[in-house]
């Protein structure tokens, strides 16, 4: 079943490239639902990791993580048009395409946390490097982490475009439609005034803040957990997401690329997917609607 569901992904995105170059100048990402997406799906999650599919799992997530690479570097602009719920995987999507045209009442966020895991498809360095570049921090890693850490450990969702602006969910740059009737058009309008000498992103680089980072972050966390505001697994999930945007096991001094963050966000999906604390998160969630406090 999971196997099944990773070829279709990297069939259904090479379909789609080699679409949009033979026939088109540009990608729009979007959809007429109420929302843009809530996520991945975690029925299925939830049945591999009962199965101890765990090959499965690790493909699914890697073929993820070239789908949204591949948006991120096709050789035409990808524009995204959300609104609505745009949740977990839905977030990075928004995170890896070239521009956003939102509708107004679009209200993004990397949640995972709440069935204990980590953004595993690129929004832990999507963030990482948008708050380096645009987010207005003093200097050095440690600040940029710490802001990412507290959007993602705390599931921040933005309530408006506006306020995903401002939490860097959206860039800048995005555009705003009040009207969703008029959503597809503007985000049209954006894709084609793009293509025009248009040339993918360059890869960026991370100089993260290391195990000293990380013993900060863990002590925040704990910080929230003796004032009742977060739980005994938050720690343990919090402390998977502290390696990650901290570097694993990199000294602040090196320079991690793209791949090598992608690399650290797989492990700690999986490692936090094997604990049974997460099991425990995701069969509530899928049997309530609602987050477990364990």
């Amino acid at each position: 079943m999971m196997n099944t569901l990773d070829a279709d992904i990297v069939a259904l995105l090479d379909k789609t490239r080699a679409l949009v170059e033979r026939d088109y100048k540009a990608l729009v990402v979007y959809n007429e639902g109420s929302n843009f997406s809530v996520g991945a799906n975690l029925g299925v999650a939830l049945f591999a990791a009962n199965i101890a599919a765990w090959s499965d799992i690790q493909n699914l997530v890697s073929s993820g993580q070239r789908a949204y690479a591949a948006l991120k570097y096709a050789p035409f602009p990808v524009v995204s048009a959300p609104a609505g719920m745009a949740l977990g995987g839905g977030c990075e999507i928004l995170l890896h395409s070239d521009a956003v045209q939102a509708h107004a009442e679009t209200y993004p966020g990397l949640v995972e946390i709440g069935v204990g895991l980590i953004p595993g498809w690129g929004g832990c360095k999507e963030m990482l490097n948008r708050w380096k570049t645009l987010g207005r921090l003093p200097r050095g890693p440690m600040p940029t982490v710490s802001k990412v850490f507290e959007l993602i450990s705390t599931a921040t969702v933005a309530k408006s475009a506006a306020e995903a602006k401002e939490l860097l969910f959206l860039k800048p740059s995005d555009g705003v439609t009040m009207n969703r009737d008029r959503l597809l058009f503007d985000a049209k309008a954006k894709a084609l005034a793009l293509v025009e000498n248009y040339a993918p992103p360059e890869k960026p680089s991370y100089q993260l803040a290391g195990a000293a980072g990380r013993t900060a972050l863990n002590m925040a966390a704990r910080g929230f957990f003796n004032l009742g505001k977060a739980t005994k697994y938050d720690l343990v999930v919090s402390d998977v997401l502290a390696e990650v945007l901290t570097g694993g096991d990199a000294d602040v001094t090196e320079v991690l690329t793209e791949e090598q963050v992608f690399e650290l966000e797989s492990k700690g999906f999986l490692k936090l997917l094997r604990h049974p604390d997460t099991i425990a998160r995701i069969e509530h969630m899928v049997e309530t609607g609602k987050p477990l406090r364990n």
